[in-house]
């Protein structure tokens, strides 16, 4: 009887083709395993391999907003407004330190004459304690000259030659913020006889002060093209 130890070195020494069926099978189904996980490790690493580093994506750019307009710093030059117009500043378009409650509107008898930039002051009425009326503005020393002509308007005829005054005044405030007042100048005028303008410097000056006297009361007096020159 041959030894089994034997008879395996025999068979370990035979050929493929001295295989048996069941040891051939073995083999095969050995060798399909090996290849079905190369191909997949393959599978897993190249794709891997040939992808490389992930691209970072362009940064996102906010659109630009439009610019937004500064403020405007020009001279309003609309006549019709009241404001100012190239260097000069129209009165009706400062307000009053005081005397705004003798202010009035433009008398409608008036209303087409086509006067500029008018300010309308009421007579006083003449009682005690009423004999004149003021209207202050300030100037902060910011203008140069004053100019104004005199309107006066009166609704009942046989008044038409009654005769108004302005007192132009200006103040300069001192060191002790009290205020030296020096009178610029005067104009008289009547309906049937307006006055010519009245102009005077303004320069250095903290206020403006028109003081307006009346020979009857129930009239007007209209400022007309009352208006400052800047610096």
């Amino acid at each position: 009887m041959a030894d089994p130890g034997e008879a395996r070195v025999l068979r370990a020494g035979r050929g493929w083709h001295h295989l048996t069926i069941g040891e051939k099978t073995a083999v095969l189904s050995l060798g399909v395993t090996v290849i079905g996980t190369l191909v997949g490790v393959l599978a897993w690493q190249l794709p891997k391999q040939q992808a490389g580093p992930l691209a970072t994506p362009p940064a996102q750019t906010a659109p630009a907003l439009p610019a937004t307009p500064g403020p405007t710093t020009g001279v309003p030059t609309d006549p019709t407004t009241g404001a100012s117009t190239g260097s000069r500043v129209y009165l009706d378009a400062l307000n009053p330190e005081t005397g705004a409650g003798y202010l009035r509107p433009l008398p409608r008898a008036l209303a087409d004459a086509g006067l500029t930039h008018p300010v309308t002051v009421a007579c006083p009425s003449n009682n005690t304690g009423d004999r004149a009326r003021s209207v202050s503005y300030p100037l902060r020393r910011r203008y140069l000259d004053f100019s104004v002509t005199l309107r006066p308007h009166f609704a009942a005829p046989e008044d038409r030659e009654s005769v108004v005054r302005v007192t132009a005044v200006v103040g300069v405030k001192q060191v002790d913020d009290t205020m030296t007042r020096q009178v610029r100048g005067t104009r008289s005028a009547s309906s049937a006889s307006p006055s010519q303008p009245l102009t005077f410097p303004v320069e250095g000056a903290d206020e403006l002060v028109l003081t307006i006297e009346c020979d009857v009361p129930d009239g007007h007096v209209v400022l007309v093209g009352a208006e400052l020159t800047r610096r």
